[in-house]
């Protein structure tokens, strides 16, 4: 039985190397998450300082070419957003992935502790039985002594 208990301990602890892996993934997954949005915000304010740069343009004197590279600049800005957003969902739906393999990692993780947790128990009932024989096996013993006498 001790062998067994071994065995599925050893399975257990690759579970779990394998469960801490999907952590470390989703970790970094969130991390690059976090880095998309910081840059999207990031974009975002810069759209907006050169909408502002560009309404300020209309009521100065700016040359049509001027107001032009500005309206390219802004447009730029606008494909960059997008590509963030693009990139943002990639993340997100790689992040939703790992997440639903961490959960089928976890629950078998928890599925072999539930299992050697039963073997365990079982063991320990097994040795208690065999504790039991050998003391009721010295009493018996005792007992025909003292019958003897």
């Amino acid at each position: 039985m001790q062998q067994r208990i071994a065995k599925f301990n050893r399975i257990l602890k690759i579970r779990e190397d394998s469960r801490k892996n999907e952590q470390a993934i989703l970790a970094a997954e969130r991390s690059e998450e976090r880095a998309v949005l910081d840059h999207i915000a990031t974009l975002e304010g810069e759209k907006a300082q050169a909408m502002h740069d560009f309404s300020k343009a209309g009521s100065q004197a700016v040359s049509a070419m001027d107001l032009w590279f500005q309206r390219q600049f802004i447009d730029a800005i606008n494909t960059d957003i997008n590509k963030g957003k693009d990139s943002l969902s990639e993340v997100r739906s790689r992040i939703a992935g790992t997440e639903a393999r961490l959960v089928e990692k976890h629950r078998d993780v928890r599925i072999m502790e539930t299992y050697i947790d039963h073997l365990k128990e079982a063991d320990f009932q097994e040795q208690l039985g065999i504790e039991q024989n050998e003391l009721d096996d010295v009493a018996t013993m005792q007992f025909s002594r003292k019958g003897e006498s």
